[in-house]
């Protein structure tokens, strides 16, 4: 949702009859917020109405799935490494939090996609940690690679296909919207340019998707429909993705988070100088390697916040994590409002004089309180919250680089 763009073929004025090969196409009109928000029109060469067959599903871990049924106050650290990788880019989805505003979940696929994926609830944010591949939609092909965020608007029908069939996710579903923050643009819609990206650095789908028989195989071909948080299967003797062109506001974009451009100052600034999206309740911010503030008496490392109306959760992708041991790759940590949370023994101190943050995370802020499910609950590690005092030991001081968390 970020400008008009086009693709394939298209009548010149929309609600008008429009043909290919002599035939009819099916317009169908993809919008937001009723008819008063952004929307595409797509030409169908089936109508997307047209299955014979629904039935009911569930994935559980993912939906359905099992919420902690008590949840202690205190910080906690969610191993998600230790999470089995399988599945494909649906089934191998599992719950870790969730409130009403955002369900967040990781997956780490091993298997080719199987059915085709509509999300009726809200807005879909992948961050792609680690493989590449492509997503094939009703919008055409959208090619990603590793650190990539994925945005898939709600209501597009799409297959995530993983090269070699591997890699690892962390997936934000904001409900019922996630997108660009109003901040980073003009009245015109436009991205300022002080928003700490540009138009230039979002990739959007650049080829129809055609149906292959080799690759999409026989009828009937299955959709599944995310709605109310309940899961169905569509069958089509049809391909249901085969759409003739398109154009509009509402299309899946990627963009990869080595091109954020962060924002340094004088002194420290706070984490949400580092939103990306945002969305109703929340916001997804990423920390990518920085110049470190440069005032000569600057504290780089952040101040002890007592966060009294947001839960923090950060995901750790790649860098420095000296800032406490047993923090790797993977693992999530949460900071729940009204627990105060800061840097482990001795990183305070270390990074005074540091010139540069060498971290790579992915961080969520919300306004409501974040609930574990069981499945993050076991691989929880439960001393967390006290490892400020019982595991750490203070760090050498004089290091010229640091991690922020």
């Amino acid at each position: 949702m970020l400008h008009r763009h086009a693709l394939g073929v298209f009548p010149p004025k929309p609600h008008t009859a429009f043909y290919e090969n002599g035939k009819l196409l099916m317009e169908q009109m993809i919008t937001r917020e009723g008819f008063n928000g952004p929307f595409s029109i797509l030409y169908y060469r089936t109508p997307p109405t047209d299955e014979f067959e629904v039935a009911g599903l569930e994935l559980p871990g993912y939906y359905p799935f099992q919420p902690l049924e008590r949840q202690s106050l205190h910080r906690r650290h969610i191993r998600s490494q230790d999470v089995k990788p399988g599945g494909d880019f649906l089934t191998g989805r599992r719950m870790m939090l969730f409130n009403p505003d955002v369900h967040i979940s990781i997956a780490k696929p091993t298997q080719p996609a199987g059915r085709f994926f509509c999300n009726g609830d809200g807005d879909e944010l992948f961050f792609i940690k680690s493989g590449s591949g492509r997503v094939e939609s009703i919008f055409g092909d959208l090619p990603f690679r590793e650190h990539d965020y994925v945005l898939i608007p709600k209501g597009t029908s799409y297959r995530m296909h993983f090269d070699g069939n591997k890699g690892v996710f962390m997936l934000f579903e904001g409900r019922p919207y996630l997108g660009i923050p109003g901040e980073y643009r003009n009245r015109y819609g436009q991205l300022t340019d002080y928003a700490p990206y540009s138009h230039r650095d979002f990739r959007i789908p650049q080829e129809m998707l055609r149906f292959d028989a080799k690759a999409h195989g026989k009828p009937p071909y299955e959709l599944v429909v995310k709605a109310g948080d309940e899961l169905s299967v569509h069958s089509y003797q049809h391909f249901p993705l085969d759409v003739a062109g398109w154009d509009g506001c509402v299309y899946p974009v990627a963009f990869n988070i080595h091109d954020y451009q962060a924002k340094t100052a004088l002194v420290h600034l706070p984490p949400t100088i580092h939103t990306t999206f945002s969305g109703n309740g929340f916001v997804v911010c990423s920390f990518v390697p920085r110049v470190c503030d440069w005032h000569e008496k600057a504290i780089p490392c952040p101040y002890a916040h007592a966060s009294v109306d947001m839960d923090e959760v950060l995901y750790y992708v790649d860098g420095n994590f000296i800032s406490r041991k047993g923090i790797e790759s993977e693992s999530i940590s949460l900071h729940p409002l009204g627990v105060t949370h800061g840097p482990h023994p001795g990183m305070y101190e270390k990074s005074i004089g540091a010139t540069r943050s060498s971290e790579l995370a992915v961080m969520c802020d919300t306004h409501k309180p974040l609930r574990l499910t069981t499945l993050a609950h076991e691989v929880e590690d439960k001393d967390y919250h006290t490892s400020w005092v019982r595991k750490e030991t203070p760090v050498e001081i004089g290091s010229t680089t640091w991690t922020s968390h």
